[in-house]
């Protein structure tokens, strides 16, 4: 068993929730270890504190598994806290929903491994390779908790590059179950959509926007939209199913863009969209925002989620102000009286500062806004701490 010595300014943060023990705050000169092996952290006065994942190459160098009581670390331990996540997503399925996350990190409890359902598919992600000793018990967990067909394994880019990897365990490597010959389908509040689990981002869909796309729904009728970085348009499917009059998609990639309309076919299996009703722009969301302000374009519903602009604590202010430039530029195309709705990723932007951005971003049109929400995660995306605070979101009336 590893010993890790901290300082008592991080104990202080450990008892309260935070999961997490850089490399530089590691006291001891000299930690040996595997990727996986457990490691236990003691107090200044030499009381347990806690247990957790020790990982030699990964900044973060042990991620914790349990505070304040010692526990074994065996299968009834990971057993309990599957047992615990899945009760936070009973009645998914009775509200027409079977693709979500199971297993939110740190947040339920397995640090550094996510967990997304697609139907009968499960997508294990990994972050860091020190759940790769942990493999086979898992497996055996989700077989005899889970009503699945198969489990895919994706693995960040950081755990992908990794040597020493066992070839058992390859980026898309089927875990158990029969092969995919295709995209998997699911439900999302009663929408159909499509996935692709093996090369898609994170596990294939962002499930986490599952709250706001519904909001979207119930603001479309008869009203026309524009889905700024669509990616694989369910922003837009929603605001078909809501009954909006048009969508307009811009984003640069097409392999996205295809998916897009893969998946509005998907659910909309009889009808035709006209040229006027869905059209797509592949184009930087900055870029086509300005042609559609130069052509003086507006449409009633205006969606601007990007990619995460600050994926490094030094990247938050430059993060702050691409936010405030794209609220300005949604702004400037939304219609009197219509709604602009602006969302980050940024786990680095926090959310004060983010609502600050993208108010200041209005006002800088000179028109004025009605706060109308501001949104978080949806449920089967709990935070425990700051930084599992990455997503937030608001909608805001454009005078």
């Amino acid at each position: 068993m590893i010993h890790i010595k901290i300082s008592k300014t991080l104990e202080k943060k450990i008892r309260q929730g935070y999961p997490w023990v850089f490399h530089y705050q590691v006291q001891n000169e000299k930690v040996e270890g595997k990727p996986g092996d457990l490691a236990v952290v003691y107090d200044s006065k030499n009381q347990f504190l806690a247990i957790g994942l020790y990982d030699p190459e990964s900044d973060i160098r042990l991620r914790i598994l349990q505070t304040s009581n010692p526990v074994d670390i065996d299968n009834c331990f990971f057993e309990e806290r599957l047992n615990r996540a899945l009760g936070l997503r009973d009645n998914f399925p009775g509200e027409g929903t079977t693709g979500y996350r199971i297993i939110n990190g740190e947040n339920d409890g397995f640090p550094g491994l996510v967990l997304d359902r697609y139907e009968e598919t499960v997508v294990l992600k990994l972050y860091t390779s020190a759940w790769v000793p942990y493999l086979d018990t898992l497996i055996t967990l989700f077989k005899k908790t889970l009503s699945i067909k198969r489990c895919v394994l994706r693995r960040s880019r950081k755990v992908a590059a990794l040597k020493g990897i066992s070839k058992k365990y390859n980026e898309g490597h089927l875990l158990f179950g029969d092969k995919l010959d295709g995209p998997v389908r699911f439900k999302e509040n009663g929408i159909d959509f499509e996935v692709d689990v093996i090369a898609g981002q994170k596990t294939g869909f962002y499930l986490d926007q599952r709250d706001n796309r519904q909001k979207v729904r119930l603001l479309s009728r008869g009203n026309s939209v524009l889905n700024v970085f669509s990616y694989t348009g369910a922003f837009s499917v929603y605001a078909f199913a809501g009954g909006a009059s048009s969508v307009l998609e811009i984003d640069s990639n097409s392999v996205a863009l295809a998916a897009s309309r893969k998946n509005l076919r998907s659910h909309f299996l009889n009808r035709n969209f006209s040229v006027e009703e869905f059209s797509q722009m592949k184009a930087d969301g900055f870029d086509a925002l300005s042609e559609l302000e130069l052509g003086n374009q507006e449409y009633d519903l205006v969606i601007v989620d990007p990619p995460a602009f600050a994926k490094r604590k030094k990247q938050t202010n430059v993060a702050l102000n691409a936010y405030m430039k794209l609220a300005q530029a949604g702004a400037k195309v939304t219609k009197k009286g219509g709604i602009l709705f602006a969302a980050s990723c940024s786990v680095h932007v926090q959310p004060p500062s983010f609502f600050k951005a993208v108010f200041l971003g209005i006002r800088s049109t000179g028109r004025g806004y009605e706060e109308i929400s501001r949104t978080s995660h949806a449920k089967d995306h709990p935070f425990i701490f700051s930084e599992g605070e990455y997503l937030k979101g608001v909608f805001c009336k454009i005078n």
